[in-house]
């Protein structure tokens, strides 16, 4: 063989391999579900707050912390005994005061002496892919989307223990045509 086609091929090879080598990026969603809220006060919001992701069936702990006005739940299992269909979400929950604009409301819905706070909420979720998926000790947990179904239902019930929202629902079109 003659020195170019050695070069070709090596440099052929190295083309097929690099790909391995680099190792793979997994790029995974965030999905935060925001909305503007009315409290009587930051304090009443923080209990409604910690108690949804409480009622949720997230461990607190040690991860709410009104200082920063952020809860950082614990991980809840849901466990599998097939490799990547186990998986664990822990909700992560903050708000700010509100600066404007409202999220996810009409603005015929301020009420008239409560403070205005836009709320963040979202379920991060890690999927289990290790061999033995019930072995918590052998768990190999790989970040996935977050679930935006969770999130949702935590948000609504954020606002059921707030109990200040009002909502305008979409009217849809009857598909049956009847009225």
């Amino acid at each position: 063989m003659n020195s170019p086609s050695i070069l070709k091929s090596a440099v052929l090879l190295l083309a097929l391999l690099a790909p391995g080598l680099t190792g793979c990026r997994v790029i995974t969603k965030e999905y935060p579900v925001d909305r503007t809220v009315d409290a009587d006060s930051e304090r009443i919001l923080w209990d409604a707050l910690r108690m949804a992701v409480y009622n949720g069936k997230y461990p607190v702990g040690g991860g709410a912390d009104p200082g920063t006005r952020m809860i950082r739940s614990g991980w809840k299992l849901d466990l599998a005994p097939f490799k990547g269909k186990g998986y664990r979400t822990r909700a992560i929950a903050s708000y700010v005061p509100s600066t404007g604009d409202r999220k996810g409301v009409t603005s015929s819905t301020a009420a008239v002496g409560l403070e205005s706070f836009d709320v963040t909420i979202r379920i991060e979720k890690e999927t289990n892919e290790s061999l033995s998926p019930l072995n918590l000790d052998r768990a190999d947990w790989t970040r996935a989307d977050d679930d935006l179904q969770a999130a949702r239902e935590l948000m609504q019930t954020f606002h059921g223990l707030l109990g200040t929202a009002e909502f305008e629902l979409e009217k849809r079109e009857n598909p049956f045509g009847i009225e």
